[in-house]
């Protein structure tokens, strides 16, 4: 009898070669990547792009590039991009240091688009800010590759699907908590309610003198006073001294700044002291 018999299977098919069951592997584990990293990207812009609007429900956050819906697809895409090219190489290592390269150069590219919108001084900090978070990416990189490895493990050893999502949905839950930690302080909250409750009044006042107090100095110009302006807010406790105007000589450890940016209008800065203090304001 000369038909070939495939490991005990049906008699008729070829014996798969071992360049075969490679490439088949290859192939699983890219797509096994890139699925990979779009769940657990998702899992972490989903949350980090809500928590605080949950928090903070009817205070429009400032959530640039695209707002809040718009990260979550992008932090998706880019989790995908990063999971499909750490999964590419057969070499778990090079794998990993391409993922790396990959989220530092991600990194230079968000600065660049900063440049473009908030001047060089907030793009060197910002770069030097994001260092860390670079560092932090390559062990969350390396935890995707291996998973990607049990994955192929697993579908090599014919175990049912099922029972294969239990890993990529504990890092998941893993990446969602990671995001938690993007949750403003109460401090932050507190400054950020202040600040809305301000804006609103503002924008309800019938003339100046019936702005509040804050918003009545002669640093605050072009308020938009009596519109139904749309605008956004921003709780910032870094680069405070491209304000420097507005920051008192005491407790520069609890200084920070609510930046409230008006649709076709100005841009109003309310420094903190404290969270409990009355914010200096000025236009910029």
């Amino acid at each position: 009898m000369n038909s070939q018999v495939w490991r005990g299977g049906p008699v008729g098919r070829p014996a798969p070669t071992d360049k075969t069951a490679a490439m088949t592997d290859r192939a699983y584990r890219r797509a096994a990547g890139a699925l990979l990293g779009l769940l657990l990207g998702f899992a972490y812009a989903a949350v980090s792009a809500l928590i605080n609007r949950l928090a903070l429900p009817g205070i429009p956050l400032y959530q640039p590039p695209l707002g809040p819906f718009g990260n979550i697809l992008l932090g998706a895409l880019a989790g995908a991009a990063l999971g499909l090219i750490s999964s590419w190489p057969d070499s778990a290592a090079w794998g990993i240091f391409l993922g790396g390269a990959a989220a530092a150069a991600a990194v230079v590219a968000s600065g660049l688009i900063r440049l473009a919108t908030e001047g060089a001084a907030t793009l060197v900090v910002g770069l030097f800010l994001s260092v860390p978070m670079v560092w932090l990416a390559v062990p969350v990189i390396a935890l995707l590759r291996w998973a990607v490895g049990k994955q192929v493990a697993a579908r090599r050893e014919a175990v049912p699907l099922l029972r294969r999502l239990w890993l990529p949905l504990v890092l998941a839950l893993v990446m969602g908590i990671l995001a938690g930690f993007e949750l403003y302080s109460a401090d932050a909250q507190t400054e950020l309610r202040q600040a809305n409750e301000m804006v609103q009044t503002g924008l309800r006042a019938a003339d100046a003198a019936g702005l509040p107090a804050p918003l009545r100095v002669s640093r605050v110009v072009d308020f938009p006073v009596g519109q139904r302006a749309g605008y956004t807010l921003e709780w910032t406790d870094r680069e405070l001294d491209r304000f420097i105007e507005l920051r008192p000589a005491s407790s520069y450890d609890r200084h920070a700044a609510v930046i409230a940016r008006f649709d076709g209008g100005p841009t109003v800065v309310c420094l903190y002291p404290t969270p409990k203090a009355q914010p200096n304001c000025g236009t910029y």
